[in-house]
């Protein structure tokens, strides 16, 4: 019997104003979209936290599909081979 292969694809990301852009390859299948959104936020040096140092979190939208992706979701299941994602900080209107 073979060893089992981790099934791997890559993707390309972009932040909300298009100014970042980078070229995700080897993205593990069976990982969840927020794992895969917390490695990318370091690849591309986006900002942790707002400008009063409150943490930020960010959504990841598919272009393909125009819809948000939730953390849970596994990349094998709602991304596929060279998707275009767009991370997004979550803005909670009225925060204080």
């Amino acid at each position: 019997m073979g060893q089992a292969v981790a099934m791997t694809m890559g993707l390309r990301v972009s932040d909300v104003s298009g100014q970042k852009m980078v070229r995700a390859s080897a993205v593990p299948a069976n990982s969840s979209i927020g794992e895969l959104v917390q490695g990318l936020l370091a690849k591309m040096g986006l900002a942790r936290n707002d400008t009063q140092g409150r943490p930020l979190s960010y959504n990841a939208l598919l272009g393909r599909e125009g819809r948000l992706l939730n953390g849970a979701e596994i990349v094998g299941d709602a991304l596929q081979e060279d998707d275009e994602i767009t991370l997004t900080p979550n803005i909670d209107a009225g925060a204080r």
